[in-house]
């Protein structure tokens, strides 16, 4: 062990310490962390709430669409919409009344997941080559759902 060369006094909650040096200003430096951890927590609730509001305004003016641009005076937001496609464990199912379009739709990794093609079927008016798509999209409704995942604010200074 170090020998100590002086010895520094402290004060935490109104009482007085004495210690090295070296552990005061490990005191003093954990002090101070403690103290911006507290502002920084403070004004990340502050910068929650306005990007809250911001998407709420976001999803007024969306009208299908991914991205909204809410232009400002001193900066411009973009919020960007994102979506997923949950897959249940039954999609099997429908295998063989799909036939190749399962495979075109789905893949298996530890779960299924849908590809691009079985979200341009879903979401666009392009049948693939379907007689009927509507009772395709009815009956691969029942087992995939649409998940929005928390969508993504970003404000930028122009």
């Amino acid at each position: 062990m170090k020998p100590v060369k002086e010895i520094k006094k402290v004060q935490v909650d109104g009482k007085k310490y004495l210690m090295p040096a070296e552990d005061a200003d490990i005191e003093k430096l954990i002090q101070k962390g403690l103290r911006l951890k507290s502002k920084v927590d403070a004004a990340q609730g502050e910068l929650d709430a306005v990007q809250s509001r911001l998407i709420e305004i976001a999803q007024a003016r969306r009208e299908g669409s991914t991205t909204v641009s809410l232009q400002g005076v001193s900066a411009k937001a973009v919020v960007t919409f994102r979506e997923s496609f949950s897959v249940s464990k039954k999609v099997e199912d429908i295998a063989v009344p799909l036939g190749p379009l399962f495979a075109r739709f789905f893949i298996k990794s530890t779960t299924y997941k849908t590809t691009s093609d079985f979200k341009k079927f879903m979401q666009s008016g392009h049948a693939l080559g379907i007689q009927d798509p509507d009772e395709v999209k009815a009956a691969i409704e029942k087992y995939v759902a649409v998940k929005e995942t928390k969508p993504n604010v970003k404000i930028d200074p122009e």
